[in-house]
Formats: C-alpha cells, sequence, structure tokens
C-alpha cells in the first residue's frame, strides 16, 4: 500500500534531525580534543543542538462538533496500532482543546485541568508549571479497553447552572441544556502522551473543538494556534460551510493566515456520503464543492482537499489500497508534507544551526592553510639538507615570523575583547524600550482605562491604545537596534576574515514587529467575537486582556533572549577565528623552538614540525569526515498527481531566515 508519504517524511526529517545533532555533537568533543581554549565555540555548537532538541511539527485542527476531527487524528496515527485508537462515536467525542504527542516515555497517559481553573487569570502556560493543579491517569497503549476508559475522560462534561457557566465565559447558546442546568465540560484542556512513533519522531497535534472552545479561550487563538505548523479546518461534506464554520473562519483562522503567516488549508471531511447516490459523478460534485469553499473562504483551491478519514482508517484495518485511495486521505497527507519541508528549510536556515556549521567550515578552512603553510615549511628544510649557517638564519626567520603572527592575533583579540565591551556595554540602551517596566506601565495603563470605562468600545479603545504603545517601544528599539548593527559592521570591517559577511550577523526585528502586528489584528478580530461583545465585565473578558498582556511579555522575553544571545555569540566568528589561530601558531612555535634546539645541538632533526604535521593532517581529516556528514536543504515533494478527487499541493516556498 503506497500510503507511507507522511510517515516516511516524519521519520526522514527526525533522521535529518538526528544526524545533525550527531555532527553537532561530534563536533563538539573534536573541538575538545584539538582546541582546548574553545568555550564559546562549544556554547554556540550548543544552542544550535538545543535547537533541534526542541523543534517539534505542529499540527493543528479545527472546526466544530461532529467533523470528524478525532476520526482524522485516528486515521493518521493508525499505522501502528492497525485500529481506531482515540474513541470516536456520534456527538461530541472531544469536549475540551486535547494535545497528542510522545514525551519519550513507554507509558501512556492523559493529563487534565480541571474547568474550575477557568475562574483564574492563570494562563494555560502557566498551568503547565504547576503538575499538581491536573488530574492525571496512566494507561496501556495495548489495551483497548484501558484506552478506551481513559481517553473516553476527555469527553466527560459537568451540569452547572446558567450563571456559573456564564462565570467561566461560556455562551449558553453553544451549550446543551437540562432544565435549569446546562452542560459545559469537565476539562479546561488534556494533554495526551502516546509511546507512537509518529509522535515519537517530533508530530504533535492539537484538537480544538468547536466555537466556544475556542472563543472560551483566547491563549488558543492568540498563542497556540500561531505556534502551529499546519491549520487544518475541518468541514464536514454533507453540511458545507454552517454559519458556525464561517463564524469560527472569520474570528480565528482569517487573522491568523492574513496576519500572522500561518499555513491553513481546509478539509471537507466525510466524502463517503457522495458516493451513496449512484445517479451522481462524485468526482465532479466533490471538485464543485472544493470550487464553492475555495471561493467562500478565500483560499487557493489546492489547500482544499475531500477526504473521508473513516474510509481511510477502515482502508488501513483492511489493507485496501483501492478503499484508501478513494479516501483520497495521500492528499492531505501530501499538504501536510509540504507544511513539514517549508518547516525543515526553516529549521535549515536558522540563525544557531547556520553559525555552528559556519564556524565548523571555517576551522576546518583555517586548520587547512596552516597545515599547507606547515608542509612548505617542512619541505623546504628537507630540501636543503644538513645544517647550515643559512639554514640556522633561516629557522630563525620562521621562528621570528611565526611569533610576530601570534603577536598579531593576540592584539587582535584584546581588540576583540575590547569590541565585545563595546557591545556589552549597548545593552542597557537596547533594551530600554522593551523592559519590562515600560510593558507593565502599558498595561498599567490599559486596565485603568477598562476600569474607567468597560465597553466594548471601551475594551476596542484600550486594546488599541495599548498595541499602539507595544508599536511605539518597537520603533524605538529599532532604532538603537540600527545603530548596535553599524557598531557591528565597523567592527568586522577591521577584521582580516573576509568570508563572513558582517550583515548576516546583523540583529533583525522584522520578525518580532510582524507578529506583535499580527496578534494585534487577531486581538480586535477575536474582541469583536459574540462572546466578547454581549458580554459585561467577567472573568473571560478579564482572561483576553491577561492573556493578550501575557503573549506581549511572551514575546518582549523572547526580543530580551534573542538580543543577549545575539550580543553574546555575534563576534563568535571573529573570535574563534582568531583564537584557533593563535592556538595553531603557539603549537608552531613550540615545535620550531625545539627544531632549532636541536639543530643547535644534534644536527638537523625535523622531526618536531613532522609530528606537528601529522597531528594537523588527523584532526583536518576527522573535520573533513564531519563536514561530509552535513545533508542538503531538503527539496519539495512533487505536487500530487490529478487524478480521481486530486488536490495539487501548494508549491514548497521559499522561507525567511529566523
Amino acid at each position: 500500500m503506497e500510503d507511507a508519504t507522511l510517515r516516511q517524511h516524519i521519520a526522514d526529517y527526525d533522521q535529518w534531525k538526528r544526524g545533525l545533532d550527531g555532527q553537532l555533537d561530534a563536533f563538539s568533543h573534536w573541538l575538545e580534543d584539538h582546541f582546548p581554549n574553545s568555550a564559546g565555540a562549544r556554547q554556540v555548537v550548543q544552542q544550535a543542538r538545543q535547537l533541534l532538541v526542541d523543534d517539534q511539527f505542529t499540527v493543528a485542527l479545527v472546526g466544530e462538533f461532529s467533523r470528524g476531527k478525532t476520526e482524522l487524528i485516528n486515521a493518521m496515527l493508525s499505522h501502528t496500532y492497525g485500529k481506531r485508537l482515540l474513541p470516536s462515536r456520534p456527538g461530541r467525542t472531544t469536549m475540551c482543546p486535547t494535545e497528542i504527542f510522545c514525551d519519550g516515555s513507554e507509558q501512556a497517559s492523559v493529563r487534565l485541568l480541571p474547568i474550575e481553573t477557568l475562574a483564574t487569570n492563570t494562563s494555560l502556560e502557566s498551568f503547565r508549571r504547576i503538575p499538581q493543579k491536573w488530574v492525571n491517569h496512566t494507561f496501556d497503549p495495548e489495551d483497548a479497553e484501558a484506552t478506551r476508559e481513559a481517553l473516553m475522560k476527555v469527553a466527560a462534561t459537568k451540569a452547572v447552572t446558567p450563571e456559573e457557566a456564564a462565570r467561566y465565559g461560556f455562551d449558553r447558546r453553544h451549550l446543551d441544556g437540562n432544565g435549569n442546568l446546562v452542560q459545559i465540560p469537565a476539562w479546561r484542556y488534556a494533554l495526551i502522551s502516546l509511546p507512537h512513533p509518529l509522535l515519537a519522531q517530533g508530530l504533535r497535534i492539537i484538537d480544538t473543538p468547536g466555537l466556544n472552545a475556542l472563543g472560551n479561550e483566547p491563549e488558543l487563538t492568540l498563542s497556540t494556534l500561531p505556534g502551529a505548523q499546519a491549520v487544518a479546518f475541518l468541514l464536514s461534506a454533507d453540511a458545507g460551510v454552517s454559519g458556525t464554520d464561517l463564524n469560527m473562519w472569520e474570528t480565528h483562522l482569517v487573522p491568523l493566515r492574513d496576519h500572522r503567516g500561518t499555513a491553513v488549508m481546509a478539509l471537507l471531511n466525510k466524502i463517503d456520503v457522495l458516493w451513496d447516490d449512484p445517479d451522481e459523478d462524485t468526482d465532479q460534485m466533490l471538485r464543485k464543492m472544493r470550487d464553492e469553499v475555495s471561493k467562500l473562504l478565500d483560499l487557493p483551491l489546492e489547500n482544499v482537499v475531500g477526504v473521508s478519514a473513516k474510509k481511510a482508517l477502515l482502508a488501513r484495518a483492511e489493507r485496501d489500497p483501492v478503499l484508501l485511495k478513494q479516501s483520497c486521505f495521500g492528499d492531505f497527507e501530501k499538504l501536510l508534507v509540504q507544511r513539514l519541508m517549508e518547516h525543515r528549510q526553516k529549521v535549515a536556515n536558522h540563525r544557531s544551526l547556520h553559525q555552528a556549521l559556519t564556524l565548523m567550515a571555517d576551522t576546518r578552512d583555517l586548520l587547512k592553510r596552516r597545515l599547507n603553510s606547515g608542509s612548505a615549511t617542512l619541505d623546504h628544510l628537507k630540501r636543503h639538507g644538513a645544517t647550515n649557517p643559512d639554514q640556522l638564519e633561516e629557522l630563525k626567520q620562521l621562528h621570528q615570523t611565526a611569533k610576530e603572527q601570534h603577536k598579531y592575533c593576540h592584539q587582535e583579540l584584546l581588540t576583540l575583547k575590547s569590541s565585545q565591551r563595546m557591545l556589552s556595554r549597548q545593552r542597557a540602551s537596547l533594551l530600554a524600550p522593551v523592559s519590562s517596566q515600560q510593558l507593565q506601565q502599558l498595561i498599567d495603563e490599559t486596565r485603568k482605562a477598562l476600569n474607567e470605562r468597560w465597553s466594548p468600545l471601551g475594551l476596542a479603545r484600550a486594546i488599541d491604545n495599548f498595541m499602539g504603545g507595544v508599536e511605539h517601544q518597537l520603533s524605538n528599539l529599532e532604532r538603537e537596534v540600527d545603530q548596535t548593527n553599524r557598531l557591528v559592521d565597523a567592527i568586522y570591517d577591521r577584521s582580516t576574515l573576509n568570508n563572513i559577511i558582517s550583515a548576516e550577523q546583523h540583529f533583525d526585528i522584522a520578525g518580532f514587529r510582524a507578529a506583535l502586528r499580527g496578534l494585534h489584528r487577531q486581538a480586535a478580530q477575536l474582541r469583536r467575537s459574540p462572546q466578547l461583545l454581549l458580554a459585561r465585565r467577567n472573568r473571560l473578558t478579564e482572561r483576553f486582556v491577561a492573556t493578550l498582556a501575557n503573549e506581549v511579555g511572551r514575546m518582549y522575553s523572547q526580543m530580551i533572549s534573542s538580543v543577549d544571545g545575539w550580543l553574546d555569540q555575534v563576534l563568535e566568528p571573529l573570535k574563534q577565528h582568531v583564537q584557533y589561530q593563535k592556538h595553531l601558531l603557539n603549537r608552531h612555535l613550540i615545535k620550531l623552538t625545539e627544531l632549532k634546539q636541536k639543530t643547535q645541538t644534534k644536527r638537523t632533526d625535523l622531526r618536531a614540525l613532522e609530528e606537528e604535521l601529522v597531528r594537523n593532517h588527523s584532526a583536518l581529516g576527522s573535520l573533513e569526515d564531519l563536514l561530509k556528514q552535513t545533508q542538503p536543504s531538503p527539496q519539495p515533494v512533487a505536487p500530487a498527481p490529478v487524478a480521481t478527487m486530486a488536490s495539487n499541493v501548494t508549491p514548497l516556498k521559499s522561507p525567511a531566515i529566523s
């Protein structure tokens, strides 16, 4: 069965990361063995390795109840277990947002955050760091009944009064009622850890059920979904685009696509309902539905695909290639692969990884030049035969030249240390515009304005003023960054290292600025949602404002951390180049001194230089072997062929360097 597209690429991506991590680990050990004073270089390598460790490919599923999201997840994970893993039945099988991943252990578990935590303004991210607030259930994933029992807990509900539901921020129109009570989810969030190969290799799935769940948890819209590499909007082929579907799309996904640059696709699930009418051309019906959805959602047609998750799951369980092809599940997986390849390209171009690999190549080139110079010196001395006054004079000159070069390196290192101190002194003025005090002042002013006038119009003005203040702070930061980048240019211009372009070392806040502007537009759209427009001041509106402030604070923290890391590392290519050159020259000087002494006492003895050349040659050979392991940048996957119910795949974009 040719249905391994996603599995193969996830495994290939994981193998690529593991291979690269192994290569960087070996280079770190090489530095320890051959360059003892390489703490800065090893720190650069460690940052690149941490990037690979932390990286995951996240797919978020968004859609109303009964759109088949759970079955879609089952179909994605069905290879390993050969059966339905997550409980699926008609109706609301997943009541709360759910995150599915692998924590690296063989034990499966479900962690549930009680719905009562909505009574606080504490963020989901904060609750992740408070394990005692979660209810934990472990189970054996090989035991079908135990698995079903554990995972069905995610769908638990509880009966509360409408007033209590409103305090939590729920819209009663989207809740089931029973007399004077309404049903709300028993849990605010669920974390499911499964020892599944796809998940263990870095795939993470986020299920966000229903408009009510998204509207009641602003953090999902403002933070969680923008962090996903692919977002799939699920529709039902037998219902088309309903009013609640359109509301969800316009409120939560259009701002995500238009202002945060997130890759969004639409899935028409349950296309098997189109097979029931023998008088209709199912291919033509599906093409027409895809075209209508494409126009209605303003999505490229190739980003709208039809699938039958139910039939794909059945086909894989029964190993039926014909049914699998009819389910068109491969078209959905090809779209995911395109998103995966784009993400892999971004990781490959990330500054941390680029700097580590550049450092490895520069170290190799410097060692090669030193080896060639040493070989030429040895050959020249050998050709002149036995000891004579001319050769002694030549040894003195070689020794003096190496000594002068060593002195020059020492002076250059002192200059770089002075430059590093100069850069470090820029930190205070550089980060002053985005300090915690500046942000807190904005937050306090916003809260004061809301206390004075709490209304939809007051909320809108407060948000706009808050984000306007953020934009002003970023403009001030940008001016400081430009000045510091000019200082970096001046430092690199004085250097003799010509193979590094100083502009590549610049700090750039464009990505942060775009993300914060996107956050503003998302917040502006979200505060127009019925839950917030119709609500008086309650936990939901307070949580919305707190979430917005927390997200800005999180981005500020990321900027501060990035600036600190940049200030520490921006001169590292120069420092490591000069330090390693000085290290090699120091060893060369020692060997020339030994040779000079032996020549004066025991006639010509060139073994000292030969030993140094052998050592350098061995170090170069091992470093060359490491560099050969570097794999080329990933290539895009060919689009899906136009065939029965086929949908073209978006061409691979050229991602910006992070």
